[in-house]
């Protein structure tokens, strides 16, 4: 351990919220690890491991492990050295997250010989300092005196107990219902379903061009939403694209990939034209129960029942009147069939939307003036996405997404058809 280069002090959970932007040292009790991978379509791919630990001081804490190898060494149970990590603050959210110097030490596996074993044993041959064994030892005297609830709750108690729906199943059943996301995930042939969730993140992968290491964060859009002003939040959600298939169609700033995989005619369309407007560009959305995780495609139309039923045109325009500049793709109207078609075969031809005669140049001053005389669609979208990405804060929803067994989780093998927030009526008998 003396090689080890350490760049701050070894700390309890407890202080974490007084060495925000430091660099410390965490030895803590692994509940749970919940891998986060998406595999982007010109290769690589952007992981990030979320593990919830706890000490003597703290019972969970939030860690986030940007290395792959890391990631892969954390088991549920195992008690670990976290050397440099740097704590920091998103909101009033505060967790660790690891950075390139960063590295992690197993130093007691499996969990049950935490509980067979004593102390002395467990910390006798560890060449460590005092301070080092006395944490150590508090960290195992803590998961010991917690007994078996620590491993049953996080380990294995999803799998013990029965899981209980709280709601009536309808009588004419239009999809299949599940009762836990672990059910979903494991499901053989496609189909619709319906499942309650909550939302966990939202993760927009940055197709139309390349990102620098330190950019990575921006796909993560919880994250952004904690800074005071992000101005390319907008710019990075919206876009030019169909309205009833929600595919981006902005060539301009589109990536080869991006422009050899736009659909030539839309499928949802009656004449397999493409509706053309400003869309919420398609992004994972992150849900989660008490058995598990998995990943929903949203496109625009079910994004926009997401986000309240407030279009992506509203919001720009509400941007663009409250912020004035430029911040995403060029405004275009609504085209009609006729103009959708034109739209296409510029699309062919290789040709920009955003360089046809139906693109609309500039806002109109109608459309200024329906801006002013509207609420702030733009703040109220931003309240909307701050408040659905409240970390552990919100009930879970009731989804409807199809199933489509042939395709990857990253390429949409779940997307979301509807999200609506469950109400229970209780009967009340009224006394005449």
């Amino acid at each position: 351990m003396a090689g080890m280069g350490w760049y701050g002090p070894l700390i309890d959970l407890s202080r974490a919220s007084s060495h925000v932007g430091d660099y410390v040292q965490l030895l803590v009790f692994v509940h749970k690890s919940t891998p986060i991978q998406y595999k982007l379509p010109k290769g690589g791919a952007v992981i990030r491991t979320d593990i919830q630990v706890g000490d003597d001081t703290r019972p969970f804490f939030s860690v986030s492990l940007w290395q792959k190898q890391m990631g892969l060494m954390v088991i549920s149970g195992n008690v670990i050295l976290l050397q440099n990590v740097r704590i920091t603050r998103f909101g009033d959210f505060v967790e660790a997250r690891t950075i390139q110097c960063s590295s992690l030490l197993c130093l007691i596996h499996p969990y049950e010989s935490i509980i067979s074993k004593g102390v002395d044993d467990l910390i006798r041959d560890f060449q460590f300092g005092i301070s080092m064994k006395e944490k150590l030892r508090r960290v195992i005297e803590w998961v010991q005196q917690a007994g078996s609830s620590l491993h049953d709750m996080h380990l294995h108690g999803y799998q013990k107990r029965p899981l209980l729906k709280n709601w009536k199943s309808h009588e004419e059943r239009i999809s299949r219902d599940c009762f836990s996301l672990s059910e979903v995930s494991h499901l053989t042939s496609s189909c619709k379903v319906t499942f309650y969730a909550s939302v966990g993140e939202i993760f927009l992968p940055f197709t139309w061009r390349t990102l620098d290491e330190s950019e990575k964060e921006r796909m993560f859009i919880s994250q952004r939403l904690s800074k005071a002003r992000d101005n390319n939040l907008v710019a990075d959600l919206i876009c030019n694209g169909c309205q009833l298939c929600g595919s981006p169609l902005d060539m301009e700033s589109g990536s080869t990939f991006e422009q050899t995989t736009i659909p030539l005619y839309c499928k949802r369309s009656s004449n397999h034209l493409h509706v053309v407007s400003l869309i919420y560009r398609p992004f994972m959305l992150y849900v989660w129960d008490e058995t598990g995780c998995i990943l929903l495609l949203v496109k625009n139309k079910t994004a926009e029942v997401l986000f309240g039923n407030i279009t992506a045109e509203k919001v720009y325009l509400c941007y663009m009147q409250k912020h004035g500049g430029n911040p995403a793709p060029k405004n275009v109207q609504k085209y009609n069939h006729s103009d959708a078609g034109a739209a296409t075969h510029l699309k062919a031809s290789g040709k920009r939307v955003a360089d046809s005669p139906y693109a609309d140049k500039s806002m109109e001053p109608k459309k200024r003036q329906q801006c002013e005389q509207n609420p702030d669609f733009y703040l109220i979208w931003l309240i909307l996405l701050k408040m659905l990405l409240q970390r552990g804060k919100n009930s879970p929803l009731k989804f409807e997404a199809t199933v489509d067994v042939e395709l990857d989780r990253e390429n949409g093998r779940f997307e979301m058809e509807s999200v609506s927030i469950p109400c229970f009526r209780a009967e009340v008998s009224s006394v005449l």
